[in-house]
């Protein structure tokens, strides 16, 4: 009998060592499931503290076996992986953050998803919508392209480090 797959999405970010830390993680999530697409980089300030480095953010479509809570899991290993290390503060600077943000219909038990940081921050929100257009967000209706051009217009060629994912953006 052959196990059923499940598709996700994940949040990548990263504010020491940026671009070391994100290529390790890349490593560790291709070594481990099976990738349907990475999104460009982006460079965004630190949300609620102005005076940390700077982050590298991006999304990655997987497809796996694990349901929610064993992919969580994975996720932290990997973050530990490439020498993260919490801290009581949450907006800490840290090597790699790997967070599952949005899951295809169909998963179990995936309480939490879509995580609300796809509709709130567009640095979730855009890398999302350039690797996984068509997903449509339940709650709103809409697909998570339309929704990053609605919410936030220019944005994505704003912060993008790399070439365009679209030849042009309505």
């Amino acid at each position: 009998m052959s196990r059923r797959s499940y598709e996700y999405l994940l949040s990548l970010g990263s504010n020491i060592e940026p671009s070391h830390s994100v290529a390790r993680g890349l490593d560790l999530l291709a070594r481990r499931f099976d990738l349907g697409g990475v999104s460009p980089r982006y460079d965004v300030a630190a949300v609620g503290a102005p005076d940390a480095p700077r982050f590298l953010n991006l999304a990655v479509r997987i497809r796996t076996d694990l349901t929610l809570r064993p992919l969580r899991e994975a996720c932290r290993r990997i973050e530990e992986a490439c020498g993260r290390r919490r801290s009581e503060n949450p907006m800490a600077p840290r090597t790699l953050d790997v967070d599952v943000v949005f899951a295809a219909p169909g998963v179990p038990s995936a309480p939490g998803l879509p995580h609300v940081d796809v509709l709130q921050e567009a640095y979730v929100l855009w890398p999302c919508a350039v690797v996984w257009p068509d997903a449509v967000h339940p709650e709103a209706g809409r697909t998570l392209r339309e929704l990053a051009v609605a919410r936030f217009p220019g944005w994505e060629a704003a912060h993008r480090i790399g070439p365009a994912p679209w030849d042009a953006v309505p």
